[in-house]
């Protein structure tokens, strides 16, 4: 009898295990659903001064132009970012759903302007949704503040001989990176020993002006942005003894670039 109870209670303990499913043991966890397939975003640009001319974005120091995401769906937002200059993008994948956008335009000066945002974009699996085209208008002008400079412990317009330049006239002309003439006029300031004056640009033909001495500083504003050179003559005589031909840079927004021409000696009889 002891020994029919014993099997008995094995059988009815393997009926019990049998019971809890067919492959024994604790359940397996579903794997969670993935996210939907992104969809993409395109953008396309262009840039204008304030007066609605167009403009590049090399004249005004535009390097990229930013797209901020917000998904109504999601706290917080993304960002996109293009190089100014290739005028048009697309988006990496983004979520779908729908999606507020703004926009900037950022250079060297840093934000320079924005266009009002794009609202309730919507965004689908595997397709591309076309923001509409955008403008940026960027104030286009901006400002000189220069100094000239001999390098010569008397000056630039002192004598040799008291340890001067010897400069006894100058010339300017300011010219368009690859292109025209700008024929600004610039404001020289009161020096120690120099009074204050004008000086007008004429490529055509420079005008010859006095000498201006190294504390004295040349200013004009309202200057379309961009790049440009500037060629300066300090004559001895009738004879170009100094030059300078720096690069500019005139920044947007009603900035100033402030620099220093440092003026080369040349190897020329009578300099």
């Amino acid at each position: 009898m002891g020994v029919m109870r014993s099997v008995s209670l094995v059988v009815t303990l393997a009926a019990l295990v049998g019971s809890c499913g067919g492959g024994g043991g604790f359940p397996v966890d579903a794997a969670p659903d993935s996210p939907p397939p992104g969809g993409r975003l395109s953008l396309a640009w262009s840039l204008t001064d304030t007066a609605a001319q167009p403009i590049t974005c090399g004249q005004v120091g535009g390097q990229v132009v930013t797209l901020i995401l917000h998904n109504r769906a999601i706290q917080g937002a993304s960002t996109e970012v293009f190089g100014c200059t290739t005028g048009s993008g697309d988006t990496l994948p983004v979520l779908p759903g729908t999606y507020d956008v703004s926009f900037e335009l950022n250079g060297m000066v840093g934000l320079l302007a924005t266009a009002p945002p794009q609202m309730a974009i919507v965004v689908e699996s595997n397709k591309t949704t076309a923001l509409a085209p955008v403008t940026f208008a960027v104030e286009a002008i901006g400002g000189l503040e220069l100094s000239l400079a001999s390098g010569k412990p008397g000056g630039n317009c002192a004598a040799v001989a008291s340890n001067g330049a010897g400069i006894t006239a100058t010339t300017i002309t300011l010219v368009h990176t690859g292109g025209n003439c700008e024929p600004v006029t610039f404001q020289i300031s009161a020096g120690a020993t120099k009074p204050a004056s004008t000086y007008t640009v004429n490529c055509a033909t420079p005008v010859v002006g006095p000498c201006i001495e190294s504390d004295q500083k040349l200013t004009v504003s309202n200057v379309p942005s961009g790049g440009y050179q500037i060629h300066v003559r300090g004559k001895v005589g009738t004879t170009d003894c100094w030059i300078n031909d720096d690069g500019l840079a005139v920044p947007p927004l009603s900035k100033i670039l402030k620099q220093t021409l440092n003026l080369g000696q040349q190897p020329t009889p009578g300099c």
